[in-house]
């Protein structure tokens, strides 16, 4: 049975009220980042299609009162109505579905097969089939379609689609570090007033910081308002930023960490907090010239546009696109095959989200929490394993061996031991922080682990860990990523087999799985408490 409202009947009989009232057939849309200032469905009038024009434009313009929909999406909606109906003029059909009602399951695979053949290359007719298929299931919640779901969607009509399309991947730690490096130099130049950029990259420069810190999405980014920072409700030296994000229909909660930004020996730390203070503080002389609508926003600028010098306007995805390649020229930033650096926000968040995952040990619902999705969003789109991460684990011994065995000073780490946990190789540096990357302490040259029953006994606490960890995901769809984890399990036994004394291995993997070294030993109780 098809998923009705109780409102379906009003809304048929006002389609029945405006049907030859062009007018009724527009919507007109609020400030939006991608500037569209209408969606008109009166050009599909007169085509043979009224019914379809005319239903779809009552679920749009109830979609956008009811706020539940950003105007991005909702454009979507209406150009794969345009798509649809430019295949039902085709003549590809004997007898055309001439209202939402009439559609059958035949009629969709043959719009795919159309889609296919017209769009041979990338994910264009998906895309296309994708925002008509979400407005098909809103028909269906307002009524105008009767057929279920289950009977009308052809199942997996895109197969193997993610093969053909290539996702923008994370930045790589090269990548990261000349990216964070530029923003720190204009960063200094903005809070000295020596930046020579115009306002918008100004801006930009602030949004790619804040965007880093917290991995909002680029819409939300952009709507940001004035208000949304607030005190952390537990943790003094922490700030949330709260954001709209219209798609999960609720609030985005990102925590980032606050400092002072002080002008000191050219170093100014690039945290989030002091970074957004400066563009409030920035902006906050244009908030009462700036129009309504935008007047509550961050990314507040002086428009450079010949004749319109003085308005206030806000930063788009527009305006960023070309900001941030015009930063990325001024700087010459390469990516690690020397071609011109691509930095988008969402490679940033893929980025945040990648060391997310490596920090959280591989625990896709802990990192899901963090970033706002559900686990196969983040598996599927975020969580690519990339070269740099299959890498990993491959080499054990740093340059911290023999110092050791030189007698030099090693810290211990949960996995073994560091030569210098304050700014060896993958340490924050900055003379206060500890490393706490123990994930990927067995890939770091800074790592050292030797012939003591101690040592042994934290590299195989990890690797009880990583047993917890393949326990923790059984299903089919984790296949790929246990056998990556049974992977450095076995690299763990093969190296210490080779290195060190058959007797002070069984000791230490004994100790290992009948005491884990504390700090695996809660996250292991962790898991199993989860699973359990």
């Amino acid at each position: 049975m098809a998923r009705k409202k109780n409102y379906t009947a009003d809304l048929q009989v006002a389609a029945k009220d405006f049907e030859n009232a062009e007018d009724e057939m527009i919507v007109w849309l609020p400030r939006n980042p991608r500037h569209s200032r209408k969606i008109d469905h009166a050009k599909y009038l007169g085509s043979g299609f009224d019914s379809w024009a005319i239903q779809s434009i009552q679920v749009i313009r109830a979609l956008l009162n009811g706020g539940g929909s950003s105007v991005t999406t909702l454009v979507g909606y209406s150009s794969g109505l345009r798509c649809f109906l430019g295949f039902l003029g085709s003549g590809v059909l004997e007898f055309s579905p001439e209202n939402p009602n009439d559609l059958t399951k035949r009629h969709l695979e043959r719009f795919i097969s159309w889609l296919k053949l017209k769009y041979p290359n990338g994910s264009t007719a998906k895309n296309y089939y994708t925002s008509f298929k979400s407005l098909l299931n809103f028909l269906m919640e307002y009524g105008f379609v009767e057929i279920s779901a289950e009977e009308l969607f052809p199942p997996n009509p895109f197969p193997n689609n993610d093969e053909r399309t290539k996702d923008a991947s994370p930045l790589s730690v090269g990548e990261m570090q000349r990216l964070i490096t530029a923003l720190k130099l204009d960063l200094i130049s903005l809070h000295k007033g020596t930046f020579r950029g115009n306002s918008a990259e100004g801006m930009t420069v602030m949004l790619l910081i804040i965007a880093a810190r917290s991995g909002v999405n680029t819409t939300p980014l952009l709507e940001m308002h004035r208000d949304a920072l607030q005190p952390h409700p537990f943790i003094p030296s922490l700030r949330i930023i709260n954001t709209i994000k219209r798609r999960g229909k609720g609030a985005q909660i990102k925590t980032i960490r606050e400092a002072d930004l002080l002008d000191k020996y050219n170093a100014i730390p690039l945290d989030g907090v002091a970074v957004l203070n400066k563009a409030l503080e920035m902006s906050e002389s244009l908030v009462k010239l700036a129009p309504a609508e935008i007047s509550s926003y961050v990314w507040l600028y002086r428009s450079g546009q010949r004749g319109a010098s003085n308005n206030i306007v806000a930063l788009t995805s527009g305006t960023l696109n070309v900001t941030i390649k015009k930063f990325c020229k001024r700087h010459a930033l390469n990516d690690d095959q020397g071609n011109r650096l691509v930095v988008t926000i969402s490679r940033l968040r893929k980025t945040m989200e990648s060391r997310l995952w490596k920090l959280s040990g591989g625990d896709l619902l802990e990192v899901a929490s963090v970033m706002g999705h559900t686990p196969q969003v983040a598996d599927n789109h975020y969580l690519k394993i990339n070269d740099e991460i299959k890498m990993e684990g491959a080499i054990f011994v740093g340059e911290a061996f023999p110092d050791k065995l030189r007698g030099l000073s090693i810290t211990p780490t949960p996995p073994g031991g560091c030569k210098d946990s304050l700014h060896g190789s993958l340490a924050p540096k900055d003379g206060v922080t500890h490393c706490s990357e123990f994930i990927h302490c067995l890939s770091c040259p800074s790592y050292a682990i030797v012939g003591t029953v101690a040592d042994l006994h934290r590299l195989f606490s990890y690797q009880q860990f990583l047993h917890a960890e393949i326990d923790y995901f059984l299903t089919d769809e984790w296949a790929a990523w246990r056998k990556r984890q049974i992977n450095y399990i076995q690299l763990i036994n093969d190296f210490t087999a080779s290195q060190f004394d058959h007797e002070l291995i069984e000791r230490a993997k004994h100790q290992a799985a009948v005491s884990p070294h504390r700090f695996w030993a809660t996250k292991i109780d962790f898991m199993r408490k989860k699973r359990g």
